[in-house]
């Protein structure tokens, strides 16, 4: 047989596994993620939900009347919907840091000025834990909502080792689980994959913990030696996402995303009707936004002792799901990987050989890179009573300037179109560096011009910041002040 022929037939086998993997279907307006059910006072239960356009931009301003919910396919009542960021509830972030040898040099720069300037932008209410790992984890540091502290504990990794990851998603289960605050998300950056022999855990093991600790692990893989599919598994598995960054520059899109999805979820609060009975739940959630409808739904063990098992009956797995019914067959995500390899050798199928403990073919095999994640534009959001503000230059060649802050977004540059228009004398005002706007009783500030300009809040370089009356802005040789001139109502 030629390698023609070879060639012709890995083709057709590839696309027929690519329809079995990924049925078409028509693309729903909208999309609903249930990435998180808390029911530790069962039967009031809080479901934490992202609802999103087609474009991926987040949907604001819906109400309780746009939800409504099952329990079992039986319907249940919702008692309150709230804007996460404006709700009272704190959230937990663990980030779960490679620093194996390849991370040395720019990619650990980038991801330790990322993962700072996403720990700037948590609310007062969040917390974080760090857990560095390379050929074992590290001690994970204490929950808290010292940035500061944050900060000096991500500058301060260095970079050597193997990559202990499976023992790293179970360190990670394991705090997020333990953690005292009730919202909970893990952020996982890596460059490869379990190399070196050096995890005690296998994958079996490592997805079950993630998928017991309840919270979204959200899979961040750098480079093209990421294991993508055990990577896009864990997310899947546990209502989070997998999101790639090709390149050392892509890491602080990534951890925007992430944070733009966190700041705009729903705590939809519901009233259940289950025993306590240890038993498994399957909730469903449905939005109408815009004349648009979409489900999303998620599996959660409700407390209690649950009833003994018939001998030989296997366990019942659980984890979270998203809008848009069950994913692709991780099997089939193996005969496509293996089939592109061959299409990619031209017919010799190359082997790298990892050393990985108990690895099944369905989450292994061969590696890829997804490409990178670009963000979705800001939602509009509305609220009842919303708090009005002032930036004030007061300091720099446009000393005395001021705009106002309200409903409406403020860009901040050198550009005509700016409404804070900055003079650039010395080329170090980006054309549109900055943009803050109203969210949901907190003014938020975006840094728009990646690592060729710098926004600074205090002394904080940001890429996203929650302002606070009288925080002083620095752009450029400009220095400005927020000035908050009402509240909203809390």
């Amino acid at each position: 047989m030629g390698p023609a022929l070879l060639k012709g037939l890995a083709t057709i086998g590839l696309l027929a596994a690519l329809a079995a993997a990924f049925p078409a279907h028509a693309q729903s307006p909208i999309t609903v993620n249930v990435t998180q059910v808390i029911a530790g006072a069962y039967p009031d239960v809080t479901a934490i939900v992202s609802v999103q356009d087609a474009t991926g931009t987040p949907i604001g301003g819906l109400a309780a009347s746009d939800f409504a919910a099952s329990e079992d396919g039986n319907p249940v009542a919702i008692t309150s919907v709230q804007a996460a960021v404006n709700a009272d509830v704190g959230l937990a972030v663990v980030l779960v840091m490679d620093t194996s040898g390849s991370m040395a040099g720019a990619p650990l720069s980038a991801a330790e000025a990322a993962a700072v300037s996403f720990v700037n932008s948590l609310l007062p209410k969040d917390g974080a834990i760090v857990i560095p790992f390379a050929d074992s984890v590290g001690v994970p540091s204490p929950l808290t909502s010292d940035k500061q502290a944050l900060a000096a504990t991500l500058r301060g990794l260095q970079a050597g080792g193997s990559t202990a990851l499976y023992d790293a998603v179970v360190a990670a289960a394991q705090s997020a689980k333990s953690a005292p605050l009730p919202r909970k998300v893990v952020v996982l950056l890596t460059d490869g994959q379990e190399s070196g022999n050096r995890s005690a855990a296998d994958v079996d093991r490592s997805l079950s913990e993630a998928v017991g600790s309840t919270a979204p692990f959200f899979t961040i893989g750098l480079g093209n030696d990421i294991n993508v599919l055990y990577l896009q598994a864990l997310a899947q598995r546990t209502g989070g996402e997998f999101l790639a960054a090709p390149a050392p520059a892509d890491i602080p899109t990534v951890y925007d995303h992430i944070g733009i999805m966190l700041r705009s979820q729903y705590l939809v609060r519901l009233q259940l009707t289950e025993p306590s009975d240890g038993g498994t739940s399957d909730l469903a959630l449905t939005v109408n936004a815009g004349g648009a409808s979409a489900s999303g739904s998620a599996q959660f063990v409700r407390p209690g002792v649950a009833a003994s098992k018939t001998p030989g009956q296997a366990p019942q797995a659980v984890a979270g799901t998203t809008g848009g019914g069950s994913g692709p067959n991780v099997a089939l995500f193996a005969l496509v990987g293996a089939l592109a390899a061959l299409l990619l050798c031209g017919g010799v199928v190359g082997v790298r050989r990892v050393r990985q403990r108990r690895t099944p073919a369905s989450e292994s095999g061969a590696t890829a890179s997804s490409r990178s994640y670009t963000p979705p534009p800001m939602a509009a959001w509305q609220s009842e009573s919303s708090p009005t503000a002032r930036l004030v230059v007061v300091d720099g060649p446009d000393k005395g300037k001021s705009v106002p802050l309200g409903e409406e977004a403020v860009t901040l540059g050198s550009d005509a179109d700016c409404a804070l228009r900055l003079a650039n004398p010395d080329g170090r005002v980006g054309g549109r560096q900055a943009r803050i706007w109203l969210r949901e009783g907190h003014f938020m500030l975006h840094h728009l011009e990646g690592s060729r300009f710098i926004t600074q809040v205090g002394e904080r370089q940001v890429s996203w910041a929650v302002l606070e009356d009288r925080d002083e802005i620095v752009i450029g040789p400009h220095r400005l002040q927020f000035e908050a001139t009402t509240r909203s109502k809390e």
